[in-house]
């Protein structure tokens, strides 16, 4: 990866407080970020850097929706993880973002199916020495994932505790008594020695974003080649619709994103939606009841109201391969093509 420019070095007076913000599919690190902008002392400025696994991006403008202009900037690297996109892809959006916004503070989200360790070394590097002042990373988890072989096996999962400055244990509220012990239990047998916080929604404090990383990469091997397609960002068409299908690690995804123009029932979306069993599922859409947001995690389908969107768009990542044609069928048949 090339050196940082002289321009942009010219313009950090002092090394920005960088928060790596991690954790797996669904446990709530976008939630988690939109707490810490909206409670951020109100004279600084904050950057978020955000990748998404996948096609499209949705988190960025979700992100950036009711943020107060000039206060808070946000950059989407696109598609696939974080850590395969470390060299150039993110280079020159971390750099855009860091010279745009001139923050007292960045926060940077990886997917949750990339090697944190692997964005760790890279932001720790020579490059970004005297730019980026590296302070603790957050790890998200959901607790009654560690009874699950599908989690507390993965690779990703395990380095992402592994990493971690702070562990923030997040949905306390749906626990079971003993979900708490399991974690713990886990945690020594990784083994971790990591601070352990609990909460619910998101509700990160400030305070633990505070203190010097700890990240060794020597402790750390270098993740093996990802199996992965290039993925390169859709946009929205000025009229119709655009999809795309991408793989990476073992996840199949396929993201669609429709012109504005279209308009989705949305009795017949929940429904459509509450019928599909993915690994995970997020979708901003113009419905017959306005502006929409759709979030499914752990089969658990909710629906809540936006003020707006530029377009309409959906995400879905499946540990399975799928039919995403006859989704894109059905799909086309719940949206009525307004007036472009």
């Amino acid at each position: 990866m090339g050196k940082i420019s002289l321009e942009l070095a010219m313009q950090i007076v002092r090394a920005v407080p960088t928060n790596i913000i991690t954790g797996f599919l669904g446990v709530g690190k976008s939630t988690a970020i939109s707490y810490l902008l909206k409670h951020k002392p109100t004279d600084e400025v904050w950057a978020v850097l955000v990748n998404e696994f996948g096609e499209i991006g949705i988190d960025g403008s979700l992100l950036a929706a009711g943020q107060e202009p000039g206060k808070v900037f946000i950059k989407e690297v696109p598609g696939g993880c974080m850590c395969c996109a470390s060299g150039l892809p993110m280079q020159i959006a971390l750099n855009m973002l860091l010279a745009r916004s001139k923050p007292d503070r960045l926060l940077i989200e990886p997917t949750g199916l990339g090697h944190p360790a692997e964005v760790l070394a890279s932001l720790s590097s020579e490059h970004y020495r005297g730019v980026l002042d590296i302070q603790h990373t957050l790890t998200l988890v959901d607790a009654r994932k560690v009874t699950d072989s599908r989690y507390a096996q993965h690779d990703i999962f395990r380095q992402q505790l592994q990493v971690a400055d702070v562990i923030v244990a997040n949905k306390v509220d749906l626990y079971q008594p003993d979900s708490i012990e399991k974690l713990q239990d886990y945690l020594l047998g990784l083994p971790v020695d990591t601070p352990l916080q609990m909460t619910t929604q998101g509700q990160i404090s400030l305070a633990w974003l505070q203190g010097a990383s700890g990240f060794q990469a020597s402790l750390f091997s270098p993740p093996p080649p990802p199996t992965t397609q290039a993925f390169t960002e859709l946009q929205a068409p000025a009229s119709g619709f655009v999809s795309k299908q991408g793989y990476a690690d073992g996840m199949h995804s396929c993201g669609w994103v429709f012109a504005r123009s279209y308009c989705f029932n949305y009795e017949r979306l929940m429904s459509l939606m509450t019928g599909l069993s993915f690994d995970r599922l997020k979708a901003i859409m113009h419905t017959d009841r306005g502006w929409m947001l759709f979030n499914q995690v752990d089969g658990v389908l909710t629906s809540s109201e936006l003020n707006d969107a530029p377009d309409s768009r959906i995400e879905c990542i499946s540990s399975q391969p799928e039919d995403w044609q006859q989704l894109d069928v059905r799909l086309q048949s719940l949206g009525c093509r307004g007036s472009d």
